[in-house]
């Protein structure tokens, strides 16, 4: 495929091509029509980006995906670039000093955004030719899939929490308060869950993710949203004309561009792609707006909050009693491999109140527990045995409730003294993390090292962030809530109504890894000599493996931290088991 992408490459006239992962929504998860990096490459991962030129191609991803891109590309000429590594160049870097004076870049505007768009230009020499690089994909991919549109529905009021009616008020009062736009303004969204929680809609466009192809353009009077018309009910295309939103035709968005004649287009250089933004830029009536500000939807509020709940307490059920099958299973000696395994829990999560799953499973056995994405294949997935470690991260989509995602590292059988060392830290990093209380308004990057010293104390490091926001029966990564060392350009202050990831992890490539996650939402807590305080509360509801645990290198506190979280488990989820599991969940949160 690289010596195929090259020829195609000279014979337009193109030196280097660069390759992004997302759609032109900048969808973490896209549709089939919209895997353009992962037909050409090989790579599979969710994060990369290839930079193609005549003698050299690399692939830049993150470090989830280190061991499986060296696997995946090993045969393909591509090297791999583990960005975030010390060392480690970005790749608008290695352009920069690469690409010479003249040359041409193609590159797809519609499949990055504008802030990282305008980032890579500043570091290109003046006079280099950037062109669209769609018609040498179309070249080199003649058979991509059409774009395919599914159900679109709505979702109550009551589940939503507030109607969209009040949402766009709201949304209009932000924008006159913070940017004085009077009236003659036009406001850009193309991120698709962020038209979802506006208009208290959702899709079945994108696998795993409640969401349907979207944009939409708001004024002070109007709004118009662009879907696929041909699947959306009468029903609902009524009450949203009846909500002053009028239904145009997906494919008719970027031609209404051209239309625009407002003299302010707002728009978050973060979530909307640089094809969409350019043009407005360079006719001077842009203005780069926060999403996180405009549309809030980080902050739960108490209708969401109750859903997510609900949608934890089902979804604790099917945990305990798929880690209490493993463990009899393992007990018995009567295991499967990784890939029934995973099966089997998509199986009892979707039988026991989940519409979807929230992401494809992840069920790691031994070694492959130390890929942080690892995917089992029916053909190639490992046995499982009495003995290791078993990691799996998983989560649901619950209907008009809301969304979920654990994972839990399960031992298998005997833990030697290493495994129970690396297990008992990253359990020290994700109860230190749910125990935390600090200022209201706090970054995600100032919360990371409370999860990460205990790992730093035994010498170890987590290479993924900490912790990633949640949406309620929307994305299982929202965006605007991290906690990162890495503090992104883009992060909402933690207020209550926030709920974020706690997933401490330690990875020994080629022996074994362990992550442990939960997720927290941000409440209130007592203020501190007058200054207004936050703290954590634990949504997940699944106890950790005591097979596996050191309990006596927890301190104090961390006992107390585990004793109430395992009282909330017991009080919230044992109603719903019958006595036999209750009596091995009593069992279970008994560390001592």
């Amino acid at each position: 495929m690289l010596d195929r992408l090259r020829t195609h490459m000279k014979k337009a006239g193109i030196d280097w091509l660069v390759i992004y992962s997302e759609d032109p929504h900048l969808s973490e998860y896209t549709g089939k029509c919209d895997r353009i990096r992962a037909y050409i490459t090989g790579f599979t991962g969710s994060a990369g980006i290839l930079v193609a030129g005549a003698d050299k191609a690399l692939l830049w991803t993150d470090s989830r995906y280190f061991i499986q891109a060296e696997e995946q590309l090993s045969q393909t000429g591509i090297g791999v670039m583990k960005y975030g590594l010390s060392g480690v160049e970005s790749y608008e870097s290695y352009l920069s000093r690469n690409v010479s004076s003249g040359q041409t870049v193609a590159l797809d505007a519609r499949t990055v955004s504008y802030d990282a768009y305008k980032n890579l230009m500043g570091k290109l020499p003046s006079d280099v030719s950037v062109v669209d690089a769609g018609p040498i994909i179309k070249e080199v991919l003649p058979d991509l899939p059409e774009r395919e549109f599914g159900r679109i529905y709505a979702m109550s009021d009551d589940a939503a929490g507030r109607s969209r009616t009040e949402k766009l008020k709201d949304l209009r009062k932000r924008i006159n308060d913070r940017y004085h736009c009077d009236s003659d303004y036009t406001y850009v969204v193309s991120d698709l869950t962020g038209v979802m929680w506006l208009l208290n809609i959702r899709g079945s466009d994108i696998k795993f993710v409640p969401v349907a192809y979207a944009y939409a353009l708001i004024t002070k009077d109007e709004m118009s949203l662009y879907v696929g018309t041909g699947v959306l009910e009468e029903e609902l295309k009524d009450s949203l004309s009846k909500d002053g939103i009028s239904v145009k035709d997906y494919d008719k968005f970027y031609s209404d561009l051209e239309l625009i004649d407002t003299k302010t287009v707002l728009a978050d250089s973060y979530t909307n792609n640089a094809h969409i933004l350019k043009g407005f830029d360079e006719k001077g009536i842009y203005t780069d707006v926060s999403d996180t500000f405009l549309l809030p939807k980080c902050y739960k509020n108490d209708a969401e909050i109750k859903g997510m709940k609900s949608a934890h307490l089902k979804d604790a059920v099917t945990m305990i009693r798929f880690i209490k099958r493993i463990k009899e299973m393992a007990a018995e000696g009567s295991l499967t491999d990784e890939y029934e395994t995973g099966a089997m829990l998509d199986e009892m999560r979707l039988s026991s109140g989940a519409c979807d799953l929230s992401f494809k499973t992840i069920c790691a056995y031994a070694d492959n527990s130390a890929i942080v994405h690892y995917t089992a294949d029916e053909d190639t997935a490992k046995r499982l045995s009495s003995s290791g470690f078993l990691l799996v991260d998983s989560g649901g989509q619950y209907a008009n409730e809301g969304t979920t995602d654990i994972t839990r590292t399960i031992a298998l059988g005997p833990v030697s003294e290493e495994e129970r060392k690396i297990y008992t830290a990253v359990l020290k990093g994700n109860l230190d993390l749910m125990a935390a209380v600090f200022p209201q308004g706090y970054k995600g990057a100032l919360l990371d090292a409370i999860a990460e010293k205990p790992l730093w104390d035994i010498g170890c490091f987590c290479g993924h962030g900490i912790g990633h926001g949640v949406g309620h029966f929307l994305s299982v990564h929202e965006s605007e809530a991290r906690i990162s060392r890495r503090e992104g350009k883009r992060e909402a202050d933690f207020l209550p109504g926030v709920i974020v990831s706690d997933e401490p992890g330690i990875y020994l490539e080629g022996k074994f890894g362990v992550r442990l996650e939960n997720l927290l939402l941000v409440v209130k807590s007592d203020d501190i000599d007058g200054n207004r305080m936050c703290a954590f509360k634990p949504l997940t509801l699944v106890p950790f493996d005591k097979d596996a645990i050191d309990p006596g290198s927890l301190s104090t506190k961390q006992h107390e931290t585990l004793s109430e979280y395992y009282d909330l488990i017991w009080d919230e989820v044992s109603p719903h088991l019958t006595d036999d599991e209750r009596k091995w969940l009593k069992e279970i949160i008994d560390i001592k």
